[in-house]
């Protein structure tokens, strides 16, 4: 069939040839590719992180681990499989700005912390697929929660004394004056010493302001009984504006001292992580906020009274609130500006897609709701 005659011969062996070689040019393509990818894992990975519970966190042994650090040893694992062991994690600790320009700078293989996905961060690195999604949180101290921190505050506040002072002003003149026009004519009641006459006086001055009227102290000379009628009416308008002013600064203070969400941010002292997407988020709504290497050092001056609130990222705070400040922080139910949780790369990484693919992998298996829950508990998002 193949030879039909001589002059076919030389033909068909001209085409066994070419065939030949065009296997042998795929064989050996299909092995440089293989090399390739192979070589694309490097025996070591330089890994940028920091401590972010449950995220990532630091034992007492000096290892790494938490959700992230996890994960990414699970990649490591399935990057390599039996070879898992000869794929050396090294881990440096840094702080935000320092991941991303250590890795535009190649010193570092990928970054992985509770690090945020956003426009300005993939401009300078590249990031996976998100293994997490929440959004930013509003930590507050305990005080925020009782209204009777609210009130006793308002009443030892400079105002209240204040608005007390002037009472017993006013108390005074009108029992120091009914004393004297009452001291002779009516000794029984308003007589003796004179402290004695004041202190009733006083006494008359306040029951018939606040309308009670015992009847035990009854003026009896007409100039008294002027006083007393003066007295009345003066007395209502006093308490009426009394009520009035202390109502107010009750109402101001929790105001005050009350947060429900964002919108309540800027009137507040507020307190985030240097150089975070939460710092950003303030910063582009125009809210002062005392900045802190890390959010424990934040939530420790919401606890000693230095602010009023942290903003920082949701499952963070809610954690360290859970296992740290039992009692003394609260987290608000509420979340707001989404966080995208992903690993970061160097720009046009040979890993990404390798480790894209795992990630997916993962959290579309429903084991993974398990992890989670075993970090977060009922917190889970």
């Amino acid at each position: 069939m193949i030879v039909l005659c001589r002059r076919c011969r030389p033909l068909t062996c001209s085409y066994g040839s070419w065939c030949l070689f065009a296997a042998c040019i795929v064989l050996v393509t299909s092995v440089a590719c293989g090399d390739d990818e192979t070589d694309a894992i490097p025996d070591k990975l330089v890994v940028a992180t920091r401590d972010v519970p449950p995220f990532s966190m630091k034992n007492e042994d000096g290892q790494w681990t938490g959700l992230t650090i996890d994960l990414l040893r699970e990649i490591k694992v399935r990057m390599r499989g039996s070879d898992a062991a000869a794929l050396e994690l090294e881990f440096r600790e840094m702080g935000l700005d320092e991941m991303l320009d250590a890795l535009e700078r190649g010193e570092i293989d990928l970054a992985a912390a509770a690090l945020t996905v956003n426009a300005e961060r993939e401009a300078r690195v590249d990031f996976t697929h998100p293994y997490y999604s929440s959004g930013l949180g509003i930590a507050v101290g305990r005080q925020q929660l009782r209204t009777w921190d609210a009130v006793l505050a308002a009443i030892f506040s400079l105002t209240f004394l204040k608005l007390m002072l002037a009472l017993f002003a006013a108390l005074l003149a009108s029992g120091v004056i009914v004393y004297l026009f009452e001291r002779k004519r009516n000794p029984e009641q308003f007589g003796g010493r004179a402290a004695k006459g004041i202190a009733a006086g006083i006494w008359w001055a306040a029951v018939t302001m606040t309308t009670v009227g015992y009847g035990d102290k009854v003026p009896k000379t007409s100039a008294g009984r002027v006083v007393g009628f003066i007295w009345m009416f003066a007395g209502l308008f006093i308490i009426a504006s009394f009520t009035a002013a202390v109502t107010s600064a009750l109402t101001v203070n929790q105001l005050k001292s009350r947060i429900n969400g964002p919108a309540d941010l800027s009137r507040v002292r507020v307190a985030t992580v240097t150089a975070s997407t939460s710092d950003r988020y303030l910063a582009d709504r125009h809210v002062i906020a005392r900045t802190h290497s890390d959010v424990h050092s934040a939530l420790q001056s919401l606890k000693a009274g230095d602010v009023d609130a942290v903003v920082y990222d949701a499952p963070v705070l809610r954690y360290e609130a859970h296992q740290r400040f039992a009692g003394e922080v609260h987290v608000l139910p509420m979340t707001f500006q989404r966080q995208d949780y992903a690993f970061a790369l160097r720009e046009n990484s040979p890993l990404r897609e390798q480790i894209n693919q795992i990630v997916l992998r993962r959290i579309e298996n429903p084991e993974w709701d398990d992890v989670l829950a075993g970090y977060f508990g009922e917190d889970v998002e």
